[in-house]
């Protein structure tokens, strides 16, 4: 009996974290495409294309503007303290999760020195 109530506990549980989503808004998608030359996946908003640049803490992420067209799942936010039109980030909501996707808008050259930390492509 006491395996069982375990159990119900755990999937209670799991039930909740799955449910801090907010549904109650209706955010944009955001579109993706499959860079063949490149080898990578790219975000597209209002015609900016955003291209990853690396894996940033949750710290960084900022309000959520979107999601992504091919995962639901995966919600689209602000860079705090960044313009949108420059930078964006990817994050999956998931128990043991591996840091958001930091994706750089194309032509961006100029690199603010506090992110420079988390890039892992040349893209």
């Amino acid at each position: 009996m006491k395996r069982k109530s375990l159990f119900l506990c755990l999937v209670l549980l799991l039930t909740l974290a799955s449910c801090n989503n907010d549904d109650s808004k209706d955010y944009p998608v955001i579109a993706v495409s499959v860079n063949e030359d490149l080898g990578c996946v790219e975000l597209v908003r209002e015609g900016i294309v955003y291209r990853p640049y690396g894996v940033s803490p949750p710290s960084l992420r900022g309000a959520q503007i979107g999601i992504r067209e091919d995962h639901p799942d995966i919600s689209v936010h602000e860079v705090k303290g960044y313009d949108a039109s420059e930078w964006l980030i990817d994050h999956l909501d998931v128990f043991m999760g591996g840091g958001d996707g930091l994706y750089k808008a194309v032509g961006v050259a100029d690199i603010p020195a506090e992110l420079t930390q988390y890039k892992e492509y040349d893209f």
